[in-house]
């Protein structure tokens, strides 16, 4: 019986500590395709060579296959926390050198959660002989129970972190759940040590040990079922004094603490002069925004025109909660909130807009479903006439592939088609700059759209020279990742 529950613990938490690192990587590289890659190739690195350690270590001391289990259990224990130390300064190591988004990020988890993985592993082959050795006479069905085990422990492992631990513990508390677990079952094993009081007391040191990660500073301020949001400085960074909502290591909303309603981010500033020059004080229009983030515009917009309506499409209720809470969003009856994917109310919902604004760039990418072919048919089907459809996207500044693929989806969809750029936008580290792509069945004023009091200014760009040959994003080939990340 330990055996069979020692291996539903150990699986189920190896499927944690999986979960756990795409979620601790998130806030340093995003969350993406390849970063997730990235950790499950990791793991699964790591539980392969512990299974080929684990069934070396079965077959040398068969006798004292308890004692073993007992020593690989508790070192799984201590190992299975050590990511919280190691996770961000192995990636300002990896930055420092400059390694590059791809290869910081492969570095990052191998060196982070192979370790944890490994032992992990070694610990099922040899919870397995120990099985056999206690029933000879029926090998192949222990065997293939012990493999079950395996297998509803990676299942129990995998709802519990995406549905319980991170909701309610974070990712540190995730690991240190794991940990005392894993110590709690290396207990099961203490009657197999020549001293079992040792053992005890050493079960009782990893215990108290696996607490101690909660006294560590939080990583991150409020941790999602999608994210995890922190509210930072942004003085220097925006160029006056102002706090920034930061999401998955991407400042997503900027909002002055002088008294001023500036905007900081580019798109946001942008769309903001655009809607000005666009529509008089007394106009009525709706607008619908893909992306919540801080509700910068939402909120200015109700504030500023008194017929706007919003809608506003903000998949995770925590960001919201969190705008809300930092005094970024201000509540109005004029902007409804819907905590669902965007493409998922547009697809349900036959109202109309004026304006359709994707501010869904976060982290390092998009959403790959928000950038194909037949959501923009989607878009295209809930403008009203004349109506333009806004999308914030950042590419680098030399040779842009994802804006060229952007724009050539577009151009299968809409009639017009234009990419804005600032000759003062900011260029990020690795020469990544925001561009923002204007689209529309009727015609757009190609007229430079200046910031009010004479800030910063936008015109039309050409397109890049690899537009005819981009990729047409579609939602059975969009190739996201491969595009903006290098």
């Amino acid at each position: 019986m330990r055996h069979a529950v020692a291996m539903v613990v150990v699986s189920a938490g190896a499927m944690v500590v999986e979960i756990v690192a795409a979620r601790m990587l998130a806030p340093l590289v995003g969350m993406t395709v390849f970063s997730w890659t990235a950790v499950i190739a990791t793991v699964l690195a790591g539980l392969s060579a512990g299974h080929w350690i684990g069934g070396i270590v079965a077959d040398r001391e068969p006798a004292r296959l308890g004692a073993r289990l007992f020593q690989m259990l508790i070192a799984t224990a201590v190992l299975t926390t050590t990511p919280i130390l190691l996770v961000a300064p192995v990636h300002a190591g990896a930055e420092t050198l400059g390694l590059g988004w791809m290869a910081a990020t492969v570095t990052v988890a191998g060196v982070c959660f192979t370790m944890p993985s490994l032992l992990a592993g070694a610990v099922t082959p040899v919870l397995t002989a120990a099985a056999v050795a206690g029933a000879p006479g029926r090998t192949g069905l222990v065997i293939g129970r012990m493999f079950a085990l395996g297998a509803a422990g990676a299942i129990l492992g995998t709802m519990l972190a995406g549905f319980v631990l991170l909701q309610w513990v974070g990712s540190i508390g995730s690991l240190a759940v794991v940990a005392a677990a894993e110590a709690l079952v290396a207990a099961l094993f203490l009657r197999d040590l020549r001293v079992p009081v040792v053992g005890a007391l050493v079960v009782a040191g990893v215990l108290a040990g696996s607490g101690a990660p909660l006294l560590a500073a939080p990583y991150c301020r409020v941790e999602s079922r999608y994210y995890c949001l922190d509210l930072v400085d942004t003085t220097a960074w925006a160029g006056f004094p102002s706090r920034g909502m930061f999401l998955d290591g991407w400042v997503q909303s900027v909002e002055p603490t002088d008294g001023t309603d500036r905007l900081a981010i580019e798109a946001h500033a942008f769309l903001d002069a655009w809607a000005r020059r666009s529509h008089g004080p007394d106009d009525a229009w709706r607008a619908f925004f893909i992306g919540g983030g801080g509700y910068s515009l939402p909120t200015r917009w109700v504030a500023r025109w008194p017929q706007v309506e919003a809608v506003v499409a903000e998949i995770d209720p925590a960001v919201t909660a969190f705008a809300a809470e930092i005094g970024f969003r201000q509540a109005s009856g004029r902007i409804r909130v819907r905590d669902e994917d965007a493409r998922s109310v547009l697809r349900r919902d036959a109202a109309r807009y004026d304006l359709v604004f994707s501010d869904a760039f976060s982290g390092h990418t998009m959403p790959a479903h928000l950038v194909t072919v037949e959501f923009h048919r989607l878009v295209r089907d809930r403008l009203e006439p004349g109506g333009v459809y806004a999308i914030n996207a950042y590419d680098w500044a030399r040779d842009p592939r994802f804006l060229a693929a952007m724009l050539r989806s577009l151009r299968q969809v809409f009639v017009e088609v234009t990419v804005w750029r600032s000759d003062t936008g900011p260029v990020r580290p690795g020469r990544r700059t925001p561009y923002i792509l204007l689209a529309s069945q009727g015609a757009l004023d190609p007229a430079p759209v200046t910031e009010a009091g004479g800030g910063r200014s936008w015109t039309v760009r050409p397109a890049p020279p690899a537009t005819a040959d981009a990729p047409v994003l579609t939602d059975d080939y969009a190739p996201v990742d491969r595009l903006t990340l290098r």
